[in-house]
């Protein structure tokens, strides 16, 4: 199979695991604190991760820098974006926090432009504008759930995960990809801790005996935290940061699917409207092969 092709069908299979997120913690928001919550399915996902290269992979090396590296690149995303986007759950509709989470790629292309120095082509531009105006077509559809607090989180998570992103695709050349997210999230785990325990938040305690709460805490590590970040920096292998990010666009449009038929969240006609323009979007950056770019 085209390494390209293959490529983007890791692409959207994580994109659909990460576009359950929202949906699937929503229901929790009162039962975990959300940094408790972030903590525990990155924890978990990460010793499930070194289950997995620990029986797939041959011996690696890995030096201080690399391990201290991995450590610092994964606290943007463990503990700083995704307790954002936990939050943003919390104050806002679990379809309105994925939709601010996805705008992340309007924030790549501008990163990636000055840390990877990736150039910007006619393609990337239209489908850019494209994105923004079916972003803010949704973001100012009113919905009853939804608050400015939410829409705050949601945006502060966007930007913290772009930044990881760009920052995996500078540093993951000389570390393999599942070896890179593994430590990553372990390592963070580590930071992650101790800041619960200053900030006196609960770690393992919370109710299990809740239905159904230990098999989303397993899905939400495993498929969710594991699998899908593996498929998703595989994805990278081949397509540059901004076009896979672009990609991410996709997820507001599966999970307001997903809020509709689990949680009862009705869209209004504004968001279905802005989601055209999303998937218009997609097609631009998707077909995209990297001709002349503009200067």
């Amino acid at each position: 199979m085209n390494k390209v092709l293959k490529s983007w069908i890791y692409l959207i299979i994580a994109i659909i695991f990460f576009a359950t997120i929202e949906v699937a913690t929503k229901p929790y928001t009162g039962v975990f604190d959300p940094l408790q919550l972030t903590f525990l399915r990155f924890f978990f996902g990460g010793l499930f991760l070194l289950l997995y290269i620990t029986l797939t992979r041959k011996k690696y090396t890995l030096s201080l820098r690399s391990i201290l590296l991995m450590g610092i690149i994964g606290s943007f995303n463990s503990i700083i974006s995704m307790s954002l986007l936990q939050l943003a759950v919390k104050f806002s509709n679990a379809s309105t926090a994925a939709l601010l989470i996805s705008s992340n790629p309007v924030f790549v292309v501008i990163l990636a432009l000055f840390i990877l120095n990736e150039k910007i082509n006619r393609n990337k531009i239209l489908s850019m504008a494209f994105g923004i105006t079916g972003l803010l077509i949704i973001s100012f559809s009113s919905s009853a759930g939804d608050s400015i607090s939410g829409l705050i989180f949601g945006i502060l998570a966007s930007l913290t995960f772009a930044l990881y992103t760009v920052l995996v695709k500078k540093f993951i050349k000389n570390i393999p990809s599942e070896v890179f997210i593994t430590y990553s999230f372990l390592i963070s785990s580590v930071f992650f801790y101790i800041i619960l325990k200053i900030a006196k938040i609960p770690v393992f305690a919370f109710d299990y005996g809740r239905p159904g709460i230990i098999p989303t805490l397993i899905y939400l590590s495993v498929f969710v935290t594991g699998i899908a970040y593996i498929f998703y920096f595989k994805a990278f292998e081949a397509l540059d940061a901004s076009k896979a990010s672009f990609s991410f666009l996709l997820k507001p449009i599966i999970a307001m699917i997903f809020a509709y038929y689990f949680l009862g969240e009705v869209p209004a006609m504004q968001k279905i409207i802005g989601t055209m323009f999303i998937i218009i979007s997609i097609a631009f950056i998707a077909f995209s092969k990297n001709k002349k770019s503009l200067s």
